[in-house]
C-alpha cells in the first residue's frame, strides 16, 4: 500500500497547488462557509504502518481564520466543530509548524506545534483516514511535509 506523499489534485476545492504538490494557496473569497477550501492527500494512511506523522508549515495565515471547521483550530486553540469543541492547544499562526501523528498501535492522535507534543487530541481511530487540511482565509497558504524533509518534531516516530 502506498503512503501519502503529496496532495490529490483531483480532490480539492478553492485551493491552488504548486508544482511540487505540497504547497497550497487559498483561492476563495473567505466570506462564508460555502467557500472554504479543502484538500486531502493522494493516498490514505495504511493502518499497518502503526505510526503516521506529517507536518504543515503555516506560510501565511491570511486575513482571518475560519472557526467553522473540525480539527485543531489556529484561531482559538480548540479541537472540535464550530469553535464549540474542547480546549486543546495553543493558537497558531504564520510561521508555525503544526504536526499530526496518528498512532494505530493505540488508536490515538496527537498534534505538535513547532516540535512540541501537545498531547492526545482524540482516541478511537477508525475507518479510512487521509491527511487533509482546510483553509478559508484570503491569502492563506501552507506547505506540507509528508517526510521528504526532516521533521521539526524530533521524537523517534518509527
Amino acid at each position: 500500500m502506498d503512503l501519502p506523499t503529496a496532495w490529490n489534485l483531483d480532490d480539492k476545492s478553492y485551493l491552488s497547488v504548486d508544482s511540487s504538490r505540497l504547497r497550497l494557496n487559498y483561492e476563495g473569497l473567505g466570506e462564508n462557509n460555502e467557500d472554504v477550501g479543502a484538500i486531502r492527500a493522494n493516498h490514505p494512511i495504511p493502518p499497518h504502518c502503526k505510526l503516521f506523522y506529517f507536518e504543515v508549515t503555516i506560510i501565511n495565515e491570511g486575513k482571518r481564520w475560519d472557526d467553522d471547521s473540525w480539527g485543531y483550530h489556529g484561531d482559538d486553540g480548540f479541537f472540535g466543530f464550530s469553535g464549540t469543541g474542547i480546549p486543546y492547544g495553543p493558537l497558531f499562526s504564520t510561521g508555525d509548524i503544526i504536526g499530526c501523528c496518528l498512532n494505530f498501535k493505540n488508536n490515538t492522535v496527537f498534534y505538535t506545534k513547532n516540535g512540541i507534543n501537545l498531547g492526545i487530541a482524540f482516541r478511537n481511530l477508525k475507518g479510512t483516514l487521509y491527511p487533509c487540511v482546510g483553509l478559508g482565509s484570503q491569502g492563506g497558504s501552507i506547505e506540507v511535509n509528508f517526510g521528504s524533509r526532516k521533521f521539526k518534531f524530533a521524537a523517534n516516530l518509527r
